[in-house]
């Protein structure tokens, strides 16, 4: 899964508190910096509403949950990344269920 750097995530912290960006399009500039996000709890009301918007817009793409896989929120050139990482996540979900049920 991509991951953010601290670095990053004070840049985008400082830019906020100058006002140069607003906390939503902080939220869609940390996706396209780690390329994939998974969803595997809850988003913000606010987040959701800034990512989706940012979907609509064409600048991420979105896939919704299913069955086992997560929702993912993902920079539109690394789709096959998104689609690598829920595979990842449902392999890893049935290997941790099977063992359970044995």
């Amino acid at each position: 899964m991509g991951f953010i750097k601290q670095n990053d995530i004070e840049s985008l912290s400082d830019q906020v508190n100058l006002g140069k960006m607003t906390a939503e399009e902080a939220n869609i500039r940390k996706v396209e910096m780690q390329r994939v996000l998974l969803v595997i709890g809850k988003l913000p009301s606010n987040v959701r509403k800034a990512l989706n918007q940012a979907v609509k817009s064409g600048r991420l793409g979105h896939k919704k949950r299913d069955n086992n896989k997560p929702e993912v929120f993902y920079k539109l050139d690394f789709e096959y990344l998104a689609n690598h990482e829920r595979n990842e996540y449902e392999k890893n979900i049935l290997k941790t269920i099977s063992g359970i049920l044995i």
